[in-house]
This record gives C-alpha cells, structure tokens and sequence, in this order.
C-alpha cells in the first residue's frame, strides 16, 4: 500500500487532474457550480424519504405476525388422523435410514481412507 510507485502514480494523476480543472472554461465552471447549489438546495428542503422504509418495516412486521400466528403453541395436541405417515413412507424412510447407517458404519471401519484423504494425493485429487 505504501509503494512507491503508487505513491508516484498518485502525484502524477493529482497534477494532472489540477490542470485539467486549471484549463476548464470559465462559463462551464460557473454552470457546474450553480448545478451543485442548486441539487444541495433541493436535497435540503426535500421532504424527508422516511416513508418507504416505515411500510416496509409494517409489512415486515404484519408477515412476521401472520407466520407466528398460524403456527401451533406448545400445549396444542397434533391432530393423529391428519399427521399420520402412510405406512409406504414409513417402511420407505426406515429402509433410508438402514442404507445410510450402514454407509456410515463402513467409513467408520475404513481408518485408511481417513489418512488417504489427509495425504498430498487426496488434496490434489479434492483439487481437480
């Protein structure tokens, strides 16, 4: 950050900004500065934009609400005709699980590849 070559660079482009702006004519500099008073006056007497953020933040809040509403509270009992699982699904779901088990049981076996994936040819090979 501290390079001297920047450093340079930066002298460099200020000094030619500085005579750029010195061979500027004088009715565009006059016409740049009215328009910038001008924008700072209407800036300034503008009526203030709060609004948008204030209807945001209530339509945030109503679906906040209507989402907190519509969920069930604690001491409510779940309904057991309506949320009870097909029993395909449950065989389906139990069948998933044993799968997934029993591929986690054989990493858990396998040490070897644990080293394999710590060593250079793992990382090389994770790279590609």
């Amino acid at each position: 950050m501290n390079d001297p070559r920047h450093h340079d660079f930066d002298l460099r482009m200020r000094a030619l900004h500085a005579r750029a702006v010195e061979q500027l004519p004088s009715r565009t500099t006059y016409q740049l500065r009215m328009r910038r008073e001008a924008a700072a006056r209407a800036s300034a007497s503008g009526a203030p934009r709060s609004g948008g953020w204030w209807l945001a933040a209530a339509a945030t809040a109503v679906f906040a609400l209507a989402i907190g509403l519509r969920q069930p509270g604690p001491g409510s009992a779940p309904d057991p005709a309506g949320d009870a699982l097909p029993p395909l699904a449950v065989a389906t779901d139990a069948a998933e699980t044993a799968a997934f088990e029993d591929s986690v049981a054989a990493l858990d076996e396998d040490p070897d590849l644990y080293l394999w994936i710590a060593s250079q040819d793992g990382q090389f090979l994770a790279m590609e």
